[in-house]
């Protein structure tokens, strides 16, 4: 647990992140804002890593309860020492598991999930495992991570995800193959200027078709890495998306 990198997030939340992984990124705080907030769900993160989005729910009491769920032992670790630095430890649980396999006897009122965006296969492979196993569907693909979903979510229940817009049609199948049927999808830009860069898809076990299609969400004004849009502030202060 050595060597770690703390970044600061929010309001009295301070992350801590293995600088030699994956560190937070605009996809984390975008899920985190997209999640419906209601005190007293209780709420599953699959791929956790280092607990970022639960912690940030928790935070902005978003939710009541989170169950991290990570395959990845040091990873665990990190998003355990997370909730006890943010004194979120009553709420948020880790579960050192695979969403080959995860299941419990509890079901959750909502699963968020930012699952790998590239396929085993995919030229972009990474030397470090700890990165190649999270940016890659090494062990799992998106069909395990929906399914996964699928199989804790109760009734009505809703998943949340973030992916890549290059595989929307291949997310989209799984969730409705896992009996999530699509309700909600943002297309994420960079700026008006460039293509997607994201998607966020919300599906709710057991409904009828029908998805809503937002306006696109813009995140900086003129160039990349400029000022944000006042959607995005929204984002980064209110943890909420409003479109």
């Amino acid at each position: 647990m050595d060597n770690l990198k703390y970044e600061h997030i929010a309001d009295n939340i301070s992350i801590a992140e293995d600088p030699r992984g994956l560190l937070l990124t605009t996809d984390a705080c975008l899920l985190s804002a997209f999640v419906s907030k209601n005190s007293k769900h209780n709420i599953c993160e699959l791929g956790a890593g280092s607990g970022i989005i639960s912690a940030m729910l928790l935070q902005s009491k978003k939710t009541g309860s989170s169950v991290c769920v990570d395959f990845q032992a040091k990873l665990c670790e990190i998003a355990q020492k997370n909730a006890q630095t943010n004194g979120l430890a009553s709420g948020m649980t880790v579960v050192c598991a695979d969403v080959l396999n995860y299941d419990t006897d509890k079901r959750f009122d909502a699963v968020v999930s930012n699952p790998p965006y590239f396929k085993a296969d995919d030229g972009r492979l990474n030397d470090r495992d700890q990165d190649r196993l999270s940016r890659h569907e090494s062990t799992a693909t998106v069909y395990d991570f929906a399914a996964c979903a699928g199989r804790i979510l109760k009734d009505g229940g809703i998943a949340y995800f973030c992916y890549t817009p290059q595989r929307l049609p291949e997310l989209l199948c799984a969730l409705s193959g896992a009996g999530l049927e699509p309700k909600k999808l943002i297309t994420v830009y960079p700026t008006v200027n460039h293509k997607p860069s994201l998607v966020l898809v919300s599906a709710k076990k057991g409904a009828e078709p029908g998805i809503e299609f937002t306006r696109p969400l813009i995140i900086y004004k003129d160039k990349a890495g400029g000022e944000y849009t006042q959607d995005y502030i929204k984002i980064k202060t209110e943890n909420r998306i409003m479109l």
